[in-house]
């Protein structure tokens, strides 16, 4: 007979105690990465407190900032001026760093009117109407018709010129009266009853520049109109028609040339002009509608007061296109000290210029009149 083999009872206990051992410890094991991979899903995803303060931030931001939806001689991307060349003139490069801000909240706008013109003593009666001139004890115009502002030197300047007022009525009504009065306009020298542009503009703080037509590399394709300053032509040519566009208004504190690719870059066509309006006591403002132009070199030279472009802002009218543009001013301003830009009363552009503007006092960026950048700017 065969014999029947039975397992000990304490062969079976130690063996069951062995299994529980084992299986607590692999299920104390598996418990002890919980908390790693539960830590790192909670940092990934944020914990309460962070995601409530990145809340309050997203919606501080969205407070200060709105998003909105909705040729000529353009400025090249590349044309930024150079500051090597400022130890040559009298001009102010001043370097701030992108994360410095003033010690106390720039205000986004102050509403101020601005005294009626025109002064008297700084003007005389031409052949064609009214023409700048020389006050008494130094009295010049684009000082006397200049918005004041508050000087905060520490902060970076932008400055921004809305050109064409006057060609339009709505949208010359619109950006005189919405945008802030830091802005200046630039007067068209064709259409009727401009001296109530100025007016108005005045009225709303704004400063005013007077458009002089100067001829473009691509003339007459690309034509700024009658009484335009022509490069070929003789000098008296030229001042009978620069006489003719400064008698058109009173009480602007400068000019900006409207094209003028091929006659900014003419020694001999640019340097009689700016002789002309510096005698008159006029700020000049260049347009640089060409890389080549000559104008600030020639104004810095002259002791001229000065400013010049740094980007037109709406050469395409989209929305992307002109926050592009913006943002490039505010780089240019936080390493150079200042900048200028230049837009046209269209709606679309009158909608960003606004809301961008309510972003400045945040970054520490200050909106000046263009007086307030008068030889500021490197000049490349």
């Amino acid at each position: 007979m065969t014999r029947r083999r039975t397992i000990s009872p304490l062969v079976a206990a130690w063996v069951l105690v062995l299994v529980t051992f084992g299986g607590l410890i692999l299920w104390l094991s598996l418990t002890a990465e919980a908390p790693e991979t539960g830590t790192a899903e909670v940092t990934h995803e944020q914990s309460p407190l962070e995601q409530q303060a990145q809340a309050g931030e997203e919606k501080s931001a969205s407070e200060n900032i709105i998003i909105l939806s909705g040729p000529e001689d353009s400025l090249p991307a590349d044309n930024q001026p150079d500051a090597a060349e400022d130890s040559h003139g009298n001009d102010t490069a001043e370097t701030t760093s992108e994360d410095s801000t003033p010690a106390t909240q720039l205000p986004y706008t102050k509403f101020m009117s601005l005294k009626e013109v025109p002064n008297p003593g700084l003007m005389v009666q031409g052949k064609d109407g009214p023409l700048p001139v020389l006050g008494p004890d130094g009295l010049v115009s684009w000082q006397e018709y200049a918005r004041p502002h508050e000087d905060l030197s520490i902060a970076p300047r932008i400055a921004i010129i809305v050109k064409g007022i006057g060609l339009n009525t709505d949208q010359s009504e619109q950006a005189i009266k919405r945008l802030p009065g830091e802005m200046d306009i630039a007067i068209t020298p064709y259409g009727r009853n401009l001296q109530d542009w100025v007016d108005l503009g005045r009225e709303f703080g704004h400063e005013a520049l007077l458009l002089v037509p100067m001829e473009p590399l691509n003339y007459p394709e690309n034509d700024p109109g009658p009484h335009t300053l022509m490069a070929g032509y003789s000098m008296r040519d030229n001042m009978n028609r620069l006489m003719w566009v400064l008698s058109r208004v009173t009480g602007y504190v400068g000019i900006l040339n409207e094209m003028g690719s091929k006659f900014t870059a003419s020694e001999n066509a640019i340097h009689p002009i700016l002789e002309e309006l510096h005698g008159r006591g006029l700020m000049f403002v260049d347009s640089r509608s060409s890389r080549y132009s000559i104008a600030a070199k020639y104004a810095r030279r002259l002791g001229m007061p000065r400013a010049l472009n740094n980007r037109f802002i709406d050469n395409i009218v989209s929305e992307e296109e002109i926050q592009t543009r913006l943002k490039e001013l505010e780089n240019t301003a936080r390493t150079y000290g200042a900048a200028l830009g230049i837009a046209r009363p269209f709606p679309l552009t009158i909608e960003q210029l606004d809301a961008w503007a309510r972003t400045l006092p945040e970054k520490g960026i200050q909106l000046v009149p263009v007086t307030a950048i008068a030889n500021r700017q490197p000049i490349k």
